[in-house]
């Protein structure tokens, strides 16, 4: 996997936030995770919950976690209290980017739920899909204290991220 720097462009803090928006300048130096999903998948939802507490377990180290709703329509994309209302209801505790589609596309991201992790250089080091992604993702996140986990640093291989979830159940 190629690392590729966040295009911070898409990041636009006067485009459509929910909670709160995030500028370009909170996120140097610090790893980012980003959660692409949209209202209407239930697998997405499934995971709010352990989202919600990676914020609370990770932040304080640093990790900047980043919803982003994916819109299907122009009309879902200007409706900012349709995604506020459905982000209260399902209590998000972090920042959520409304993409118009462009976001996902310029990371391949075609299936949701789906996280993207970026290292502190900025540059994405994991994309993270399927039925165990909440496994291997906490699984990376396990190995943050201090940001000196191999995943937030270098390039990590799926084989990599088995053998770190598996020594951390």
């Amino acid at each position: 996997m190629a690392s590729t720097k966040i295009p911070l462009t898409l990041l636009d803090p006067d485009g459509g936030w929910v909670n709160a928006p995030v500028h370009v300048s909170e996120l140097d130096g610090l790893p980012v995770l980003l959660h692409f999903w949209t209202m209407d998948c239930e697998d997405c939802a499934a995971q709010f919950e352990a989202v919600n507490q990676w914020v609370v377990d990770y932040g304080p180290k640093g990790l900047k976690v980043i919803g982003v709703d994916v819109t299907h329509s122009e009309t879902e994309l200007r409706d900012t209290n349709k995604v506020e209302g459905f982000a209260r209801e399902h209590g998000l505790r972090y920042p959520i980017a409304m993409d118009d589609g462009s976001m996902a596309k310029a990371y391949g991201v075609d299936k949701h739920p789906a996280f993207l992790l970026f290292g502190t250089d900025g540059r994405m080091k994991n994309r993270i899909g399927g039925k165990d992604a909440l496994r291997r993702v906490r699984a990376l996140l396990k190995n943050l204290p201090g940001q000196e986990t191999p995943a937030l640093h270098g390039e990590v291989s799926r084989e990599q991220e088995d053998q770190v979830a598996a020594s951390n159940p």
